[in-house]
C-alpha cells in the first residue's frame, strides 16, 4: 500500500475527526480535502493533485466550499482537539511531494539562523519566498526540526539555546530542489 493510500485509509478511521468531518461530501472526504489543502501551500496544480488523488474535479468543486466552512468550525471548536489532527494531517500529506532544501534541511545552525533572520524580519513569509520557499516548506522544516529536538541529546538542545542568543550570523545560501509531484509510489 503506498503512503498516499495509507494516508487516506487512516484518517477516516481515526477516532479524534469530529463527526461533522467522517462523512465525505460528493464522494470527497476530509482526507482528500486535506491533501489538496497542503498541496495549495506549496503552489501545486490542483487539477494534478485532484488526479492523482482520484478525486473528479466536479466533485471537489462541489464540495471544497462545505469541507472549508467544516474544517474552519473545527479548527475553531472550543475543545481544541480537531487542531492536532489537522496539523498532524497536513505534515503528512507535505511529507508525500517533500523536496530537499539545502542546507535548512539538513544543517541544524542554518536552520537556526534562517529562523533568526525570519524572527528579526518585517515579514517573515516574504523572506520565505524571496528565498524560494513555499508556506509547505516551511512547515515541513519546521515539523522535521520540532521533531529531530523532541529526541536530540542535551548538548543539541544546548546548541539551539545559544544559536538563538549569539550574534546573528548571515542568512545561509539555498538550494531548493524542485517539487516531484506526482510522488513515485512507495509500496511496503
Amino acid at each position: 500500500m503506498s503512503t498516499r493510500d495509507a494516508l487516506l485509509l487512516s484518517l477516516p478511521a481515526d477516532g479524534r475527526i469530529p463527526g461533522a468531518l467522517r462523512a465525505p461530501i460528493e464522494g470527497v472526504s476530509i482526507a482528500h480535502y486535506l491533501v489538496v489543502e497542503a498541496a495549495q501551500l506549496d503552489g501545486l496544480p490542483v487539477p494534478a493533485v485532484l488526479e492523482w488523488l482520484g478525486v473528479p474535479r466536479r466533485a471537489f468543486a462541489r464540495a471544497e466550499e462545505l469541507w472549508s466552512e467544516r474544517v474552519a468550525d473545527a479548527l475553531g471548536g472550543e475543545d481544541g482537539g480537531f487542531d492536532a489532527l489537522y496539523e498532524d494531517v497536513i505534515g503528512r500529506a507535505l511529507s508525500l511531494w517533500a523536496r530537499a532544501v539545502d542546507p535548512l534541511d539538513r544543517e541544524f545552525g542554518a536552520w537556526m539562523t534562517f529562523q533568526r533572520h525570519a524572527l528579526e524580519a518585517d515579514d517573515p513569509g516574504e523572506l520565505a519566498r524571496r528565498a524560494g520557499l513555499t508556506r509547505g516548506d516551511e512547515l515541513r522544516l519546521a515539523r522535521l526540526w520540532r521533531g529531530r529536538l523532541v529526541e536530540a541529546e542535551p548538548e543539541i538542545v544546548a546548541l539551539a539555546e545559544a544559536a538563538m542568543s549569539g550574534p546573528l550570523a548571515p542568512l545561509p545560501a539555498l538550494t531548493v530542489s524542485p517539487f516531484v509531484f506526482p510522488p513515485p509510489e512507495e509500496r511496503p
